[in-house]
């Protein structure tokens, strides 16, 4: 008869050491991940608004205010507003950096588009 044998104490700690830092890494993500979440609700808004009268500037300002009531004016230095006649297209594309261990770092890229028309 043989005799059972469970996870020894040095496969636990590994096991242990990569949870965590699995966990570490999930927790310096989801603050990129919410703030995206936020821009896209803000983009989707703003596209399913209809307003008679849709200018650059009346484009820009609104999402300039709707992200200052989510906290994300830092991020509207990568707004693009562009009007192609009656047509007015939003762009912004981003990385965020977070700093994980050392000098190793997470990068995020994003990218949001909306075509707004009269």
């Amino acid at each position: 008869m043989k005799k059972q044998q469970g996870a020894g104490a040095v496969f636990m700690l590994v096991l242990l050491a990569l949870a965590f830092s699995g966990f570490f890494t999930l927790l310096r993500l989801m603050p990129l991940y919410s703030n995206d979440m936020a821009i896209e609700t803000v983009f989707e808004n703003i596209s399913n608004e209809k307003q008679e009268s849709l200018t650059r500037k009346r484009v820009y300002d609104m999402i300039e205010k709707r992200f200052s009531i989510n906290g994300l004016t830092d991020l509207m230095e990568y707004v693009e507003v562009n009007g192609q006649g009656s047509v007015i297209l939003v762009e912004m594309e981003y990385e965020r950096r977070v700093p994980l261990v050392s000098n190793i770092e997470l990068v995020a890229t994003f990218k949001h588009n909306i075509e707004l028309s009269e």
